[in-house]
């Protein structure tokens, strides 16, 4: 009879335990979707605009610039200060 009334609360705590560990897997799982949204807007908020990297420069500027015809625009074009959303600010 006392191994019955001993069991009883030993079951509760397993069944408490089970719970919580269920509860901090989905939260776990919530905060790493939310860190993943956060870390994308982070990084496209510090990617200038099309806009605001104006327009690719041509064959011969390149050229007058000394760049390869094979330059990547990205390297052609002088370096934006800050991001996008502090020049809005």
């Amino acid at each position: 009879m006392e191994a019955q009334n001993l069991s009883e609360p030993v079951r509760e705590r397993t069944a408490a335990a089970k719970t919580a560990a269920t509860r901090s897997e989905q939260v776990r799982r919530v905060m790493s979707k939310w860190l993943r949204h956060l870390k994308s807007l982070v990084s496209r908020s510090a990617t200038p605009s099309r806009e605001e990297r104006g327009p690719l420069p041509t064959r011969r500027q390149r050229q007058q610039q000394g760049l390869s015809d094979y330059a990547s625009a990205a390297d052609a074009r002088p370096p934006v200060q800050g991001s996008s959303q502090e020049r809005r600010a």
